[in-house]
């Protein structure tokens, strides 16, 4: 059954596609990552996925795929899994350029009925995933489900605490509480990271750690690990957020007896 929230964030996706290729050639960033995969996965991340030549790797939401290039080049077979068709065919022909052999596959993450159970060692989901999911637990379940026994599951995200705030370029003011989940109801432009007004639907949900922590844990996966890091703050995001944690990481690892697989 299709999720109409997620119907509406795919449509906006496939419009902004182009524009937000544009802007990822301008900075080149993509044909670096599989000879630099420190240019988008942090030291913990690398730690944990040392030694992934040879393993199936999914990744999930993969949107402009530099993660997906990333582990490619550091010898994983590698599923990219997106629900804008429009950015995994962009990503298929910079594959092609670079000469990675990638599986590209459109689907919705909380419907991955497309791919049998136990079938990945690793899954990794992250960036700016989640927020445009309204089901979590669903997302997280689908996600432990296609994974081994004993696989890792990986979850490298934008930090919550870095949601709430109004725009200002001198001081943070609460616009919404952080425990306020949505969904953000927008009506926007294909811009995406500097959004106008527009005929595009574009809806948000804003997790908290412990909406994370506590979908990993119903989806039958064991937590190895949660780390905060990063600290750059970034023009789009509209605020003065020095001091706050910019990410984090969740690892995890699928349990014997877990639910769905």
């Amino acid at each position: 059954m299709t999720n109409r929230l997620h119907e509406e964030n795919r449509k906006r996706w496939e419009a902004a596609s182009a524009q937000w290729a544009r802007g990822a050639d301008s900075r080149g960033l993509w044909r670096r990552c599989p000879s630099e995969p420190e240019l988008v996965l942090s030291p913990r991340e690398l730690a944990h996925l040392a030694g992934i030549r040879g393993q199936r790797v999914a990744v999930l939401g993969s949107g402009d795929n530099q993660v997906v290039f990333a582990l490619a080049g550091l010898g994983a077979a590698v599923t990219s899994v997106d629900i804008s068709q429009n950015q995994l065919d962009v990503a298929a022909r910079r594959a092609h350029e670079l000469d990675l052999a990638i599986t590209f596959l459109r689907a919705d993450v909380t419907d991955l009925s497309q791919i049998d159970s136990r079938t990945f060692d690793i899954v990794y989901t992250g960036g700016h995933v989640a927020v445009w999911v309204s089901d979590l637990d669903r997302y997280y379940a689908e996600a432990a489900r296609i994974l081994k026994i004993d696989g890792l599951f990986l979850i490298a995200e934008y930090h919550p605490f870095r949601r709430i705030w109004k725009e200002s370029t001198h001081q943070l003011t609460v616009a919404s509480s952080y425990f306020e989940r949505g969904p953000f109801e927008y009506d926007v432009s294909e811009e995406i990271l500097h959004p106008k007004p527009g005929p595009l639907k574009s809806y948000e949900f804003h997790w908290t750690i412990s909406d994370y922590i506590n979908a990993v844990l119903k989806a039958g996966c064991r937590l190895l690990e949660l780390d905060e890091f990063g600290k750059e703050v970034a023009d789009w995001e509209g605020a003065p957020l020095h001091g706050l944690p910019e990410h984090f990481l969740v690892v995890a690892q699928k349990a014997v007896g877990s639910p769905g697989g």
